[in-house]
């Protein structure tokens, strides 16, 4: 399953993405709006995954942030939002959210 936050910031590892993918696409689609952080900084999930996953995201006006290792960042697309730990993660997002408060 996903953990929630107090700010509505969503966590998931990849490798508890894997052992329990229905639950966690469920929790993806039925859940009103999130951000979301993907932790794969030990484990890449498979492309398909996660273009699903950054998609739902965009559908709900949200943001994405997969966690990766610095050799790994190349391997996902250049507009995905890749850093290498949680907490520039969690800034990242908190940057975003300005920019929506804002509207930009």
């Amino acid at each position: 399953m996903i953990c929630f936050d107090e700010n509505e910031i969503g966590s998931l590892s990849a490798d508890h993405f894997i052992a329990e993918k229905e639950d966690c696409m469920e929790q993806l689609k039925s859940r009103k709006s999130f951000d979301l952080i993907l932790d794969c900084s030990k484990l890449l999930l498979p492309m398909t995954d996660l273009e699903t996953i950054n998609d739902l995201q965009k559908v709900k006006e949200r943001v994405m942030v997969v966690v990766v290792s610095t050799d790994q960042i190349d391997s996902l697309p250049m507009d995905w939002n890749a850093v290498p730990t949680q907490e520039e993660a969690f800034d990242f997002i908190s940057f975003e959210r300005m920019q929506r408060d804002l509207g930009f």
